[in-house]
């Protein structure tokens, strides 16, 4: 190895100034890292209290709140209603949503959240528990996988770093496949990563890599250590295991988990084939087929030349065979149990048409991905572009000190190609990228720890300093924007609600504040986590349980519930959420259209005279409507006696359905007869609108 000394100007300008940084010297000689005046590092580099802090702040910004915040339509419901839907019918290989087949995702996801509903109970609460606890799970894996090839701290901070990453905090708090899907993803890109760790490797004399060591280390010299005294570590037959299973998990959640995972793998390869093929595509010439064949060619001859030994470690063909019996057994069983209609309907919407047309009105252009990750990213979006040119810089050996480029080439490769590929698709929602925020937290994080031991000077560029303003200003505008929107939702009518937001508002301020004071130091990402993760708890704990907007599928659900239990039929039009059916507890027919809902629950009286007390409980009794619950009637509308024909539908069937405002009027103006048990204010949380749901039946009840 080269030799480390201090003092010496070093090439980078930045590092000049900094009398304390090591470079790398082919003419000087080199002290013996190894040597036994070196501290020892310890056999296990990780340690319990690392474990122990990830838990923590895992558990205190994804766990509480879960059990009191409604499920946010749409997508949250489904799930969550699938799940039961599978709890209740022991059918746990078909889902389906309301009595519909369900082929957004395959089960995996629905038997986590029927293992939490054995546990505790079906519970909207119940249905978030696997994604939070997939997140926790996912903060470890990145800890252990980072930790052990760039350092203790590195691992800790990229760790921590993600937890707050706001598209991830969110995802690890819903009800859907993400966050479960992100997990079994992370875990094979972990043993992806050991098969490249464990090739043969040369021309290593001249580098050097960060040890665990450093997160207690204030020299940068114990930052660093030979590269050949870490020998490449052979796979063993667990981590072949594991990684396998991991695709097959992905598979059976969400079914892209292969798309990162061989999009690295190409990439990782071909990059290791490219010196061996250079002089084969600069031989090609310009030729006469122009460059769009040219360079179809150059990529065929570059894939052909790839160097796949590497991947050889993970026994490709046994894992075949290992991944075949993780997922088949589902598949053919969900084709037998469908006639093959589930699996055609799986592939066709969620390969065919996610890739070719914009799906539910998702279609974006190229760039979307780019444009989104700034916000989805953030508060660590301000560190994309130095983390992006320190990976770049140390892939290529640039700088003053050679580090081992291997661990950035396999980052970089995990990130460039998904990220194109995806950019491809048609159909684009903010969570698909999700699994790339695992390398960009890693990246970000030791860049960061780097700079601190003065290794880096990508931190050090004048636009950076300047940013600090830029970032906390936006903090303060996010308190501030906080505060403004509910000063116009809430007051005057909701005091409590408001009063509700204003720590949250001023803890968002106050990160920015303390952000910038501590701005590129090591305590900036603490007290940013910190703040972030306190407005984050108090949002959930505090603001959101007492919007009582957002109850509003479960106060109209829990109603119509009181009547499914005495023997009704439940049903919903205008009003059609997702949640309403979870929260309803049962089957609601979804009608599409007043006339239709007046056809099949038999709304058809003739309004001829005013309804009397007496005549009202005439008509119930005939009606077979003794004994149904004894809510009272609200509002001004009251049914007249139905006829014989209308009594004897009503005899036949009872319905209780949950209609909007715009229907409850259609209703009246065809003078429709009905009873209104209650109606309930609230926000359709899917469109961000005002609404107003009215329960009523087809029955006649007295006061």
């Amino acid at each position: 190895m080269a030799g480390l000394q201090r003092g010496a100007p070093c090439s980078c300008r930045r590092l000049a100034a900094r009398p304390q940084c090591p470079y790398i010297s082919k003419t000087m000689h080199q002290p013996d890292l190894r040597s036994d005046t070196q501290p020892k590092i310890a056999r296990h580099w990780w340690n319990w209290e690392d474990v122990l802090l990830i838990v923590v702040v895992a558990s205190a910004l994804y766990l509480p709140g879960l059990f009191h915040v409604p499920l946010f339509d749409r997508d949250e419901p489904r799930f969550a209603s699938a799940a039961r839907e599978m709890l209740r019918s022991g059918n746990f290989i078909v889902p389906r949503f309301d009595g519909v087949l369900r082929p957004d995702k395959p089960p995996v996801i629905y038997w986590l959240m029927d293992i939490s509903y054995r546990i505790f109970g079906v519970h909207g609460g119940s249905a978030r528990l696997p994604s939070a606890v997939s997140s926790l799970l996912t903060l470890l894996v990145v800890y252990f996988m980072a930790g052990k090839r760039f350092g203790r701290a590195v691992g800790l901070l990229a760790a921590l770093v993600l937890s707050v990453s706001i598209l991830f905090f969110v995802e690890s708090r819903l009800a859907t496949a993400d966050a479960t899907m992100i997990l079994f993803t992370t875990v094979a890109m972990a043993k992806l990563w050991d098969a490249w760790d464990a090739r043969a490797r040369v021309g290593l004399d001249s580098l050097v890599i960060a040890t665990p060591a450093a997160m207690h280390s204030t020299d940068p010299l114990e930052f660093l250590r030979d590269a050949d005294s870490h020998p490449p570590r052979s796979i063993r037959w667990w981590d072949v295991i594991i990684f396998w299973v991991a695709m097959g998990l992905g598979i059976l959640t969400k079914g892209v988990t292969p798309i990162f995972v061989f999009a690295t793998a190409i990439t990782l390869s071909v990059m290791l084939g490219w010196p061996k093929m250079q002089p084969a595509i600069a031989a090609r010439g310009n030729g006469a087929a122009g460059k769009l064949g040219r360079w179809i060619r150059n990529l065929g001859t570059a894939v052909r030349g790839a160097s796949w030994r590497w991947f050889g470690s993970l026994r490709p063909l046994w894992g075949i065979v290992l991944l075949c019996a993780v997922v088949l057994p589902w598949f053919i069983a969900a084709w037998l149990a469908t006639h093959g209609q589930l699996i055609e309907r799986m592939i066709n919407q969620n390969l065919i048409k996610r890739t070719t047309s914009g799906l539910q009105s998702h279609g974006e252009p190229p760039g979307f991905f780019l444009a989104t990750i700034w916000a989805t990213f953030w508060p660590w979006s301000v560190l994309l572009v130095p983390a992006g040119f320190h990976a770049v810089r140390r892939a290529r050996r640039l700088g003053p000190i050679a580090f081992d480029p291997s661990g950035y080439q396999f980052l970089l490769c995990w990130i460039i190609p998904s990220w194109l590929l995806f950019e491809t698709f048609v159909t684009k929602l903010v969570q698909y990228d999700l699994p790339l925020f695992i390398p960009l937290a890693i990246l970000c994080a030791d860049t960061m720890v780097q700079s601190w031991h003065r290794l880096t000077d990508v931190l050090s560029a004048g636009w950076f300093a300047a940013a600090r303003w830029v970032w906390s200003g936006i903090w303060v505008l996010l308190g501030a924007a906080c505060i403004g929107a509910c000063w116009w939702v809430f007051l005057p009518d909701h005091p409590l609600e408001f009063n509700a937001f204003i720590p949250a508002a001023v803890a968002l301020a106050a990160t920015g504040v303390v952000g910038a004071l501590a701005w590129n130091r090591p305590a900036w990402p603490l007290l940013t986590i910190l703040g972030f993760g306190l407005s984050l708890l108090l949002l959930n704990t505090v603001a959101l349980p007492r919007v009582k907007g957002l109850d509003l599928s479960r106060r109209a659900g829990h109603e119509m519930a009181i009547f499914a239990s005495q023997g009704y039929h439940l049903g919903a039009v205008g009003y059609i959420e997702p949640s309403l059916v979870f929260y309803a507890g049962g089957h609601v027919a979804l009608f599409s259209s007043p006339p239709q809902m007046i056809k099949t629950v038999g709304l058809k009286w003739r309004v001829n005279k005013p309804a009397t007390t007496l005549a009202l409980r005439v008509s119930a009794v005939r009606a077979g409507a003794t004994g149904t619950p004894a809510a009272p009637m609200h509002g001004m509308h009251r049914p007249a006696v139905a006829s014989a024909s209308t009594r004897m539908a009503a005899r036949g069937s009872r319905w209780c359905v949950a209609v909007d405002q715009r229907t409850l009027e259609y209703l009246r103006a065809h003078h429709i007869g009905f009873t209104r048990i209650d109606w309930f204010s609230g926000v359709k949380a899917a469109k961000g609108k005002l609404t107003r749901v009215t329960i009523i039946t087809n029955t006649v009840r007295p006061h």
